[in-house]
């Protein structure tokens, strides 16, 4: 989920009525069912997780009328009109639009302060609730994940599933850009908002600001030519009627989830307890999964049988929460919980990799900033009617237009001043490590600080910018564990945020590089009247390091928890194999950024999703290849 959405509480209540009401007009109610309908059943492919991956692997598989599919799901479809007004969607603090939230462990090397976390419990998981933010990464990102020994996770390997998946409305006909030509069923739209449509003039101002100090301006971020350092207008899944496309509209729409009824089973408010298999000669084998109600007061236990394979998708929180409770995952922490071991397997729920932010955010006048629209009605209301009637304003488009995207050695030492003569392109990089930008700033006209009491005292009523300093390629990592062996306890997170010194490092390079554009916006004419979110002293170690510690937060950019890697990696044991089965297992994978190798030094939904387009493309070719089901093993062994 993007770090972008918003939390603007008045949206909701605009319209006077209940938003889980407000169905699309002349359509039908989304054909959910419930956990006791489906109890002892039978399905070939059985999708734990209706999120952003799950909803993409569950209708590619269904496309056969003769495969039938389960999608067992916590939260609801919640097919309603106001969930896809681009803007509304993204207010996380709303249950309606389907967010849930708790908080992490205390983070030691931050004050020790828990962070609050988000993720979309709704079909189409957070695509549903994010920012919206279209990007892939680059060339080096994928190559970098082919270098550890998986040549078909390169980037001209995965290529062609994002191609599939995307239809932009914005880019040129290019043989890296899908669009409805005839090679492939072409579903999820995407475009990018021309600077003519910015309706914050603050972003235009960064915009000079950010060319004034040298940096160039990058024409389609997802170029496999795309230079590392620029700055980019960002493509947005929103369609050409200004509505948001999560995966859920896009590969599960009513339309095609009444159409396959026949084969497609979508159960929502499930919440699975565990899968349950035997061992095999070919490894272990998954044939039941147990699940209950999701509201605790009901305590009866539903389950489905397997006949070919179990596809867990629930998130880089998720999966390896449902994996220990399986009792797949690292062999101590499981006995500590009670839970038979069945696959031991130390990698599961560790090396959580997130990009760590520091929000940099000054006062500005409140008619510049998001808040308008929350403290005054009348303004709220305006914006409301101009959606409803001409698909326009605020309503209608991403909090995030732009980013700027910077590498740490393109920037002057000590300064974080774009160097002369900074090689811009990654074809002149030898390494691929080079090839990758380390930081992204986002401009965001709200604050982007995520402490909500604080929130409520001091920025609620008054106009806030915010420069969102995200580290991209992050060296701390974190872990997942079980908080009890009930299914309905939220793991236990540790982020373990900024734990690496060369964070820390690069953090303060990331913040001396926002107070700079600051600088910068001033010096256009913008009046940013006050630092609301900045360091006491920017020319004091001590000040910066201690603002970097009151303010890093997470993105929501979960990965990593479940990684393709040889379970028998020492620096960190991996989870799955090159086919995304879990290692020792035969008929058992998992498909969502959970199974990144790495995170991408990018924003992660079009990459989850592509991750699913090649999931479901990799088991239907076992299944026509007739290809036997056996125990994953390493490619290095």
């Amino acid at each position: 989920m993007d770090c972008t959405s918003t939390s603007l509480e008045a949206f909701p209540r605009i319209s006077g009525c209940r938003i889980d009401t407000m169905w699309w007009p002349i359509r039908g109610k989304y054909p959910e069912c419930r956990p006791e309908d489906i109890d002892t059943c039978e399905y070939d492919y059985v999708v734990v997780g209706g999120g952003t991956a799950g909803c993409v692997v569950a209708s590619r598989l269904s496309e056969d009328p003769n495969t039938s599919v389960l999608v067992l799901e916590r939260g609801v479809a919640n097919d309603t009109w106001m969930s896809r007004i681009p803007l509304v969607g993204s207010n996380i603090l709303t249950p309606d639009m389907g967010a849930v939230s708790w908080y992490s462990e205390p983070m030691k090397h931050c004050d020790d302060r828990p962070d609050l976390m988000f993720r979309g419990e709704v079909l189409g998981g957070s695509s549903r609730i994010n920012g919206m933010i279209y990007t892939r990464g680059s060339v080096a990102d994928y190559d970098t994940w082919a270098s550890t020994g998986y040549p078909q996770w390169a980037y001209d390997k995965v290529l062609p599933y994002f191609v599939k998946a995307e239809t932009t409305m914005s880019r040129p006909k290019s043989f890296y850009r899908g669009d409805t030509g005839e090679w492939y069923r072409s579903l999820w739209i995407n475009q990018v908002f021309d600077p003519s449509t910015w309706l914050f003039e603050v972003y235009h101002v960064f915009q000079r600001a950010a060319e004034a100090m040298g940096f160039s301006l990058i024409e389609d971020a997802s170029s496999p030519d795309a230079p590392c350092d620029g700055l980019s207008s960002l493509d947005s899944t929103v369609d050409k009627n200004r509505q948001r496309v999560s995966t859920m509209e896009a590969y599960l729409p009513l339309r095609t989830a009444l159409a396959r009824k026949g084969n497609l089973t979508l159960c929502t408010g499930a919440t699975v307890c565990r899968i349950d298999g035997s061992h095999y000669g070919t490894g272990y084998r998954a044939n039941r999964v147990i699940f209950q109600k999701a509201n605790r007061g009901n305590d009866k236990v539903f389950s489905v049988k397997v006949k070919k394979e179990v596809v867990v998708s629930s998130g880089a929180l998720g999966s390896p929460h449902i994996l220990m409770l399986s009792g797949i995952g690292p062999r101590q922490h499981l006995e500590q919980h009670g839970i038979e071991v069945v696959q031991d397997l130390p990698g599961v729920g560790s090396e959580l990799t997130d990009h760590t932010a520091i929000p940099v955010a000054w006062e500005v006048p409140i008619t510049a900033s998001l808040t308008h629209l929350a403290t005054s009605p009348l303004k709220g209301a305006l914006e409301f009617f101009k959606y409803i009637f001409f698909r326009k304003g605020v309503l209608s488009l991403p909090i995030q237009v732009l980013s700027l995207f910077v590498r740490d050695s393109s920037l002057e030492p000590g300064t974080s001043t774009l160097m002369r003569g900074a090689k811009s392109n990654e074809k002149d990089e030898p390494s691929l490590k080079t090839r990758l930008p380390d930081i992204e700033v986002m401009p965001l006209a709200t604050s982007a600080m995520d402490d909500l009491e604080e929130h409520k005292r001091h920025f609620s009523k008054i106009g806030v910018f915010s420069l969102l300093t995200t580290l991209l390629r992050p060296k701390s990592r974190g872990t997942v564990r079980l908080r009890s062996s009930d299914p309905h306890d939220r793991p236990k997170v540790d982020l373990d945020l900024l734990s690496d010194p060369e964070d820390f490092a690069l953090a303060r390079t990331a913040v001396h590089l926002a107070l700079k554009l600051g600088d910068a916006i001033k010096e256009q004419g913008f009046p940013l009247l006050r630092g609301v979110s900045v360091p006491e002293s920017d020319d004091s170690a001590e000040d910066m390091d201690k603002f970097i510690r009151h303010r890093a937060r997470t993105t929501y950019h979960y990965s990593s928890t479940c990684r393709m890697a040889s379970e028998h990696d020492l620096r960190a044991p991996g989870v799955v194999d090159e086919s995304l089965r879990i290692h020792g297992t035969s008929n058992l994978r998992i498909c969502d950024a959970s199974v990144f190798p790495q995170i991408l030094a990018t924003h992660l939904m079009a990459p989850a999703v592509m991750v699913a387009e090649k999931c479901a493309s990799m088991i239907k070719g076992d299944e026509a290849t007739g290809t036997e089901y056996k125990a994953s093993s390493d490619s290095s062994e």
